[in-house]
């Protein structure tokens, strides 16, 4: 096994390395997970008996001990995994035992890991019922940035998805989410996984009615793949777009932004580099940045939850 105890790790240096955590964050982390992992393995020991109630007098913690014998090797163990994304023949080869275990491992502690983070409130949210949601969670700042991103996944074999997977744009197969972020980086808002030909704005369309007054206590920092949202979305307090460079035409055969427009670009660009950076090191989780070879929905959808959470972690620390 590579892994027996978080002393054995030399700095934090190597410790990000294999986890994508500081030794401090990894310590952090691991005092809620001990709870969360406890009160996991009794809500899915509840679901079994009441599919098979002969179990009733079994122990929920029986059994000899496992590879994974402690917790913190268990954390190590699927932080490992987000971290650098091997195949489950490596993951298991490097923890002595075999995929299928490797497989069964991960099953079993992803939803431990949700849970913990859950539980430190560093999760972002999924979906609002209604717009006073929002303005709370934005609180006193009622100043948000918003953007798309993409992770490549694999071509499904269903002709009818992967026509909606492929992305004209990045001329590959896609999945897309759009993240919501305040001017301090912590990511808030994390949608619904959607297919890589959604487009950013149809994407926000969908999430956000422009039926509903959304933003209109907020200002909303957003790129060109929003235009149009001045419009739609009339009843915000302010939405900051960039200046479009004109169209060339017989008119105007050397189009160009005026010094003032550029200015402004700059301006905006300033701002929104928050959550270029949110999203550059979300990425620093492999399963988010390189294709996703697990072809389950909730899983690229969980990967995705589990990445913004601990980036949030990364940021409150």
């Amino acid at each position: 096994m590579i892994f027996k105890s978080l002393e054995e790790i030399g700095n934090d240096r190597v410790c990000k390395a294999l986890t994508g955590l500081t030794k401090n964050q990894f310590k952090q982390l691991l005092d809620v997970f001990a709870s969360s992992y406890q009160a996991v393995q009794q809500e899915q020991y509840e679901q079994r008996l009441k599919s098979r109630p002969q179990r009733l007098n079994r122990r929920p913690a029986g059994g000899p001990p496992g590879y994974l014998s402690t917790l913190e090797q268990k954390l190590f163990f699927v932080l490992y995994y987000l971290k650098n994304y091997p195949t489950y023949d490596v993951l298991g080869y490097l923890f002595g035992f075999s995929s299928g275990h490797a497989h069964d491992h991960l099953q079993r502690l992803l939803p431990v890991l949700q849970h913990s983070l859950a539980a430190l409130k560093l999760l972002p949210e999924r979906r609002f019922a209604a717009v006073a949601d929002l303005e709370q969670l934005i609180e006193k700042k009622q100043k948000i940035i918003v953007d798309g991103l993409e992770r490549p996944c694999v071509r499904p074999q269903d002709d009818a998805r992967q026509r909606a997977r492929y992305s004209g744009k990045k001329k590959r197969h896609m999945v897309k989410n759009l993240i919501i972020t305040d001017h301090h980086r912590r990511i808030l808002y994390l949608s619904r996984t959607a297919d890589g030909s959604t487009h950013d704005y149809t994407l926000l369309k969908q999430e956000f009615s422009p039926r509903l007054p959304w933003f209109k206590k907020i200002q909303v920092w957003l790129d060109l793949g929003f235009y149009g949202a001045h419009t739609d979305y009339a009843h915000a307090m302010h939405i900051h777009l960039p200046h479009k460079k004109p169209r060339k035409s017989k008119a105007n055969p050397t189009p160009a932004l005026s010094p003032e427009q550029k200015q402004d670009n700059k301006k905006l660009a300033q701002v929104r580099v928050q959550v270029e950076h949110a999203i550059g090191l979300t990425k620093s989780f492999h399963c988010l940045a390189h294709r996703v070879r697990n072809h389950l929905d909730s899983l690229l959808d969980t990967f995705m939850w589990l990445g913004t959470g601990l980036y949030n972690l990364k940021v409150s620390l």
